[in-house]
């Protein structure tokens, strides 16, 4: 009950404040479909009566007339409200639909990264759509039950007067038909439980092989085989999943038709047994037969109106529990302003969630305003982790990150994330024009300054709309497709117009040819000014353009000074390192 409770409030709340009038037409058409099968229930039997009796001409046209008017009017009332309802109802899909995309983005980075998290995420979206129909669906449930409550009132009445006991047995039947449909939904909102997983990896594999950016590596590495067999299996688990349901809902509805069809031959079999008595005339016996059968409706409505309400608040439940999913990370409020900052890691340690290996081991260093860092060392050494760290998506395991002398976790976290400029190695372009990728959203902003200090000049004026041009075609068949280190180049540039005072660069010249690279050093100290910058490369001529390398190794920091220090040091890793490479450029 207090899922149902939670979810109708949250739900409707939520709907009605960004479209009132769905809520309005609903209660509309909830009175129009409730008053409908009264006019023939009170109006068909004066017919009847009539046919029997006089036979007044006027008079049964006039009941027809009203019969057939009424019926017509609340007819076109009832389908002017479900041609609206329906208009609002996708514009409401499509707004939870907004709604789960934004908390996906505003979610702690550590829970994009978490296997629950995730399938919450996969649980709330396929909850709140075809699952239980959205705020449509579950509001149909809701009125309909209303409605059906009204109308059961009604012919509760018309029986109890002429026909209590089978009133009284309809009540029973309702009673264990009950039981059966809501052992049906246990089964359904079991099923949903263990579809989750299933349908992640139905969609992951489905999707990738159609979507273009993995076509290269499909063809090239003739994965379409690997692809397509993931696809049928995990084809085969949702089918498998499906098939249970049904196989074990199958003896409960089985039951529960031939419980209904019992009822229905006593039903006819008393109603008769009363016409035939003369207990009752002609018309109360086809008005009885109407009761009966639309009393068995709404009963049946009714349960049914329950039990689905029940099922898709549960499964609508879902979009409650991941709408209010608890924040990893602890946020604090403390304000930062946008200047140079001395950073400070002391004694930190870090192991990923549900993992035991120490990524990171007792790492301690300083970095002073302004000052430029190289963090260097093999894959898996801890490099990326430890600006992850720095920018908070994650948290230590041990110890404390530094900023101004401050714990990093007091800081207003948004303020926090104002005063990194990241550009990490996986960097995503979107389908935007080359502009909005820069900036943002920010239209009047003039980029092309920007562009031409990043090495991009030739590729903008080669452009028909110039930094106002699409990238990608996924929306635009006009759009351009930029070769891997012009898409660095805007990854770059973007991290430049932030203007925050602390640059981050991971990798950000591995899709660029020597040349390139070697433009994008120079210009180093002048793209980043006096910035405080962090800069992560395997290319190791990068380091001279930066006051102190930190060398990772295991997890900590094994070397530590200048590139003239480092190099210095017999056997050292970074000495190694710098001279395997060195000498490939040596003549």
């Amino acid at each position: 009950m207090h899922k149902i409770k939670t979810v109708i409030k949250v739900l409707f709340r939520t709907a009605a404040g960004k479209y009132p009038f769905f809520f309005v037409l609903k209660v509309i058409r909830m009175l129009v479909t409730t008053g409908m099968p009264f006019i023939a229930l009170f109006i068909s039997p004066l017919i009847v009566d009539e046919i029997a009796g006089d036979r007044d001409v006027n008079r049964l046209i006039t009941l027809a007339a009203l019969l057939i008017g009424l019926e017509v009017v609340f007819q076109l009332l009832n389908d002017l409200c479900t041609n609206y309802i329906n208009r609002y109802s996708t514009r409401l899909e499509r707004y939870f639909d907004v709604l789960i995309g934004r908390h996906v983005m505003e979610l702690d980075f550590q829970l994009t990264e978490d296997k629950e998290a995730l399938e919450q995420i996969e649980k709330a979206r396929t909850g709140m759509d075809w699952y239980s129909g959205g705020v449509n669906g579950i509001s149909d449930q809701f009125f309909g039950f209303v409605g059906n409550l009204i109308k059961a009132a009604g012919y509760i009445t018309v029986l109890a007067i002429y026909a209590p006991i089978l009133l009284l047995i309809m009540v029973v039947y309702a009673a264990v038909d009950a039981m059966f449909v809501l052992k049906c939904n246990k089964i359904n909102i079991e099923a949903f439980g263990k579809l989750s997983k299933v349908n992640r990896l139905f969609g992951y594999f489905g999707w990738n092989i159609v979507d273009p950016r993995y076509g290269k590596d499909i063809r090239l590495y003739d994965a379409k085989g690997m692809m397509v067999d993931s696809w049928k299996e995990n084809t085969d688990k949702s089918n498998s999943h499906w098939r249970w349901q049904g196989d074990t809902s199958f003896p409960f509805i089985l039951a529960s038709e031939f419980l209904n069809l019992g009822r229905s031959i006593f039903a006819y079999f008393y109603i008769a047994l009363l016409a035939i008595r003369k207990v009752i005339g002609v018309g109360t016996f086809t008005q009885l037969i109407a009761a009966e059968s639309g009393l068995d409706n709404v009963i049946g409505g009714m349960v049914q109106n329950v039990t689905e309400l029940i099922k898709r608040c549960n499964y609508a439940y879902e979009y409650v529990i991941f709408m209010d999913y608890p924040e990893a990370l602890s946020k604090g409020t403390r304000p930062i302003e946008k200047k140079p900052h001395e950073i400070e890691f002391r004694h930190v340690s870090f192991t990923y969630p549900k993992t035991d290996r120490k990524v990171l081991d007792d790492v301690s260093i300083k970095i002073v305003p302004g000052e430029h860092l190289s963090i260097v060392g093999l894959n898996g050494a801890g490099k990326t982790t430890f600006i992850k760290l720095l920018c908070r998506l994650y948290d230590p395991t041990e110890g404390e990150i530094l900023v101004d002398g401050i714990n990093i976790k007091e800081y207003d976290y948004i303020q926090y994330m104002e005063q990194f400029a990241p550009v990490f190695q996986d960097f995503k372009l979107f389908a935007f024009s080359v502009k909005e990728n820069i900036t943002f959203g920010e239209d009047e902003a003039d980029v092309t300054a920007l562009t031409d200090r990043v090495g991009l000049h030739d590729f903008v004026e080669g452009l028909d709309k110039g930094t106002d041009t699409g990238i990608f075609k996924f929306f635009d068949e006009e759009g351009v497709e930029p070769s891997g280190g012009e898409q660095q180049k805007l990854a770059i540039a973007r991290a430049l117009y932030k203007d925050a005072p602390v640059v981050i660069l991971d990798e950000p010249t591995a899709a660029l040819d020597p040349v390139a690279e070697y433009e994008i050093y120079k210009q180093f100290n002048s793209l980043v000014g006096g910035k405080s910058a962090f800069y992560i490369s395997h290319r190791l001529s990068s380091c001279q353009f930066c006051d102190k390398i930190a060398v990772f190794a295991d997890g900590h920091i094994a070397e530590y000074g200048t590139h003239a220090e480092l190099e210095k040091i017999e056997g050292g890793i970074y000495a190694e390192m710098f001279e395997a490479q060195a000498k490939y450029y040596k003549d």
